[in-house]
């Protein structure tokens, strides 16, 4: 396993959906966030492919096959990575507002709306011994791959807008952290990403600042 690939594996998967846990790999673009910079955990597009595995968003095979690929393009690689941030800008902005208990943001609800049908081609219907399943094309190219990539992301918001998991939407409580999550606690009071995390460290400046 490579370093990058290490690397990727230690970002914590907390959102409750993979399309959260994308956007959950970068920080400090919150409005009124108490960071003082943008600190994005993903530098690559070979970063991305990591991150799906890591997310269970591919399997094995195709994580090998799409690292393989992203390696032969080499500077190619530029223009596929930054759509593939920008789409997941573009499903920040949608949902951080949801979570915030306000109105989907028209503009990026359109850029979801686009990626669905650009995207539509990717997914097909195979036969399997359990029955006939969704699958996504194994592309041998750049475009097809990041279709692909935005295909199952943009799927996975669909399906969270129109279920009734979307009022369990909540942003961490924390200022400085961005992260997104489904709160699927019994009693739907959970306020941190994790609160072996945020929570702690919360709770930490609460207790500083009543001493």
């Amino acid at each position: 396993m490579s370093i990058g690939q290490l690397k990727i594996n230690a970002i914590r998967l907390v959102g409750g959906s993979a399309v959260l846990d994308y956007l959950n790999t970068c920080d400090g673009r919150r409005p009124g966030t108490g960071l003082k910079e943008v600190v994005d955990k993903l530098s690559s597009l070979e970063d991305v492919v990591h991150w799906f595995f890591h997310a269970g968003l591919i399997e094995q095979d195709e994580h090998q096959h799409f690292v393989a690929l992203v390696r032969r393009s080499s500077w190619q690689t530029l223009t596929a990575f930054q759509q593939m941030i920008d789409f997941r800008e573009a499903l920040y902005r949608l949902l951080l507002p949801l979570a915030l208990g306000r109105e989907a943001d028209a503009q990026s609800l359109e850029a979801l709306n686009q990626a669905l049908a650009a995207t539509a081609y990717q997914r097909l219907l195979v036969s399997t011994p359990v029955g006939i399943l969704w699958r996504w094309r194994l592309g041998d190219d750049l475009g097809s791959m990041t279709d692909g990539f935005m295909g199952r992301l943009a799927v996975q918001a669909s399906t969270l807008l129109t279920s009734g998991e979307l009022s369990r939407l909540k942003v961490c409580a924390t200022p400085d952290c961005d992260w997104i999550f489904l709160d699927t606690s019994k009693n739907g009071r959970r306020r941190w990403c994790q609160m072996t995390v945020c929570g702690a460290r919360e709770k930490a400046r609460r207790a500083l600042a009543e001493f």
